[in-house]
């Protein structure tokens, strides 16, 4: 009896393990980041969790904790100029900080110290960071996977943004009330806006399709979603990557808005099945 209280104690302990706090750079700024580490001798599959905008001091959805337990290290970061990193928040350098946190997981010291994978990396992105996740794959063959949750293609968001002044202030005013509610540091919104509309063709998702068809991609929406919304973020995408041929794209539409509230377990049984099947 004594031993089954034991048991259950370590166990709860295990529950309740935080996340370690680590840092890697991107150019010369100090990202923060929380890392999941799986249990046992390793070497495991490690995932990479980007954040929406502006993201928050967690995971996403409670992910790290859920793929921890399955087996899966899982690295969570705050792009420059949000929840503690260093720098300023922009387009350009959220994907650069992808593109680190690849390069990171990849080292040679860090795939020692948290038995990680390199040759297993899945890029998991949330909103924003669904179409970070996606650019970033174009910049590290060593990524091969991502999982793109109610993403957002910021080229769309740009030409509706040219096509109409209302909904180009409706966004501006968002962003500014994001930015001022999170503490974070980011040039004002109408910058924010002008540097994703110089940069249209490099967030274009659609034209990068090609490329991008070669990879493991999990398409996920909810059909209640006014802000990622299916018609203009998630299917033309898939249609895409279907016209060029992908035979590694799955889609997946939940009854749920951009919150996943409702569906989140089943969002995360939906996501790790996924990975196990492609690991």
């Amino acid at each position: 009896m004594f031993r089954n209280i034991g048991a259950h104690r370590r166990a709860c302990k295990l529950a309740v393990e935080k996340p370690v706090p680590v840092l890697f750079r991107s150019e010369s700024s100090k990202i923060r980041d929380l890392f999941y580490k799986a249990s046992g001798a390793g070497p495991f599959p490690t995932v990479i969790l980007c954040h929406g905008f502006p993201g928050n001091d967690t995971d996403i959805f409670g992910l790290g904790q859920r793929l921890k337990k399955e087996g899966f290290n899982v690295l969570s970061f705050n792009y420059r100029g949000t929840w503690g990193s260093e720098g300023t928040f922009t387009g350009g350098n959220s994907l650069e900080d992808v593109i680190s946190a690849i390069r990171y997981m990849k080292s040679s010291s860090v795939a020692q110290e948290f038995n990680v994978d390199p040759s297993s990396i899945t890029i998991i992105g949330y909103s924003y960071g669904g179409g970070m996740a996606l650019l970033g794959l174009l910049y590290d063959p060593a990524a091969r996977r991502v999982v793109y949750i109610a993403g957002a293609d910021l080229s769309e968001l740009g030409r509706m943004m040219q096509r109409s002044d209302e909904f180009r202030q409706f966004i501006e005013t968002g962003l500014d009330k994001d930015v001022s509610d999170s503490g974070s540091r980011a040039p004002k919104a109408k910058d924010l806006v002008a540097e994703v509309l110089v940069n249209i063709d490099k967030y274009d998702l659609i034209k990068h399709a090609q490329t991008l068809s070669s990879k493991d991609i999990l398409i996920i929406g909810g059909w209640r979603d006014q802000q990622a919304t299916i018609e203009h973020h998630i299917l033309p995408l898939f249609r895409a990557l279907q016209k060029h041929g992908a035979k590694q794209v799955q889609i997946e539409i939940f009854d749920t808005d951009h919150s996943f509230t409702n569906v989140r377990d089943q969002l995360a049984k939906k996501i790790i099945s996924w990975l196990k099947r492609n690991n």
